[in-house]
């Protein structure tokens, strides 16, 4: 199956069953009609990727026996990285992608829009324009974010280049996302619950969830550290429920669809009283405390 990419303005009329990922466009990023957003890692970028993603798994697939001759993806007008981008989503789905694009006496041409799923994390040279557009440069280093370049499956890939004396992250843990992270170039320390050791290139680090381990790299070696990280989500949106432990600072951040909230460590309690008293009524204080409440179908708790 061939499946071209057009521009509205280039056609008279839209062939039936196109994908119309110029509407799509527009809603998903209203504020960036043209190009890729400014910041990089775009939440509105990833759901409109697996809106696109999921549109041509309906459509395509290079398994599937019943599929049409082609299937066409009608785009606003955009900058070459996007453009760049779309052609880089399709690409996935077949090995055959055109562009259709009009010359300036009104006729039509197809150029080979095939873009391989490769990109590469030890240089920051010759980058194309979609890695350049979804790369973040800040004084305390850069951040090139490689999904969804790179399909829209379960891992969210991106390179940083921590500046020297500096840090990527806080001490952390995930309770749903498995991280993963390969020291590219540069020496630094990496603190580890509460251990710390010093990694160079090639060090591979593992942190799956379960333990609650926590981790965070610091470039204090006298040099720059790049890192490669590989978070593995249990969906395609990033946008499962998430528990982050920032140890250092004793603060627990709740984030993913529905959640957007903080609270200090410390108002954590054991889950021994809650079991010991589920069948009475009370209602739990900030400390800890409780005080006994009357709750449908329970008999209220009383005070020893």
């Amino acid at each position: 199956m061939i499946i071209e990419i057009a521009r509205k303005a280039d056609l008279k009329n839209i062939p039936q069953f196109s994908i119309r990922l110029d509407l799509a466009w527009e809603l998903f990023l209203p504020e960036s009609l043209s190009s890729l957003p400014q910041k990089g890692n775009d939440t509105n970028l990833i759901l409109l990727s697996n809106w696109l993603w999921n549109t041509l798994g309906n459509n395509a697939g290079r398994l599937r026996k019943d599929l049409p001759e082609k299937q066409w993806i009608i785009v606003p007008a955009l900058d070459q990285s996007a453009l760049r981008f779309v052609e880089r989503i399709a690409s996935f789905w077949s090995d055959e992608v055109l562009e259709y694009v009009l010359r300036g006496d009104e006729t039509p041409f197809e150029r080979d829009a095939w873009i391989p799923p490769t990109v590469n994390v030890f240089s920051d040279k010759d980058k194309e324009p979609e890695e350049e557009a979804l790369t973040l440069k800040e004084p305390e280093g850069t951040t090139s974010f490689l999904m969804p370049l790179l399909g829209m499956g379960r891992a969210f890939m991106r390179t940083y280049r921590i500046a020297k004396g500096g840090t990527y992250s806080r001490l952390h843990s995930h309770s749903i996302v498995d991280e993963y992270y390969l020291v590219l170039s540069g020496t630094g320390s990496l603190r580890v619950g509460e251990k710390t050791m010093i990694i160079a290139p090639g060090t591979l680090i593992s942190k799956p969830t379960g333990p609650d381990l926590t981790s965070q790299f610091i470039a204090d070696r006298g040099e720059e550290l790049k890192v490669l990280d590989i978070e593995v989500w249990p969906d395609s949106t990033r946008t499962s429920k998430d528990f982050v432990y920032y140890s250092d600072h004793k603060e627990v951040l709740l984030r993913g669809l529905g959640w957007s909230d903080s609270f200090p460590y410390e108002s954590i309690t054991s889950a021994k009283d809650l079991d010991e008293n589920y069948d009475y009524g009370y209602s739990r204080n900030k400390d800890g405390s409780w005080n006994p409440k009357d709750v449908p179908g329970f008999k209220p708790r009383k005070k020893k």
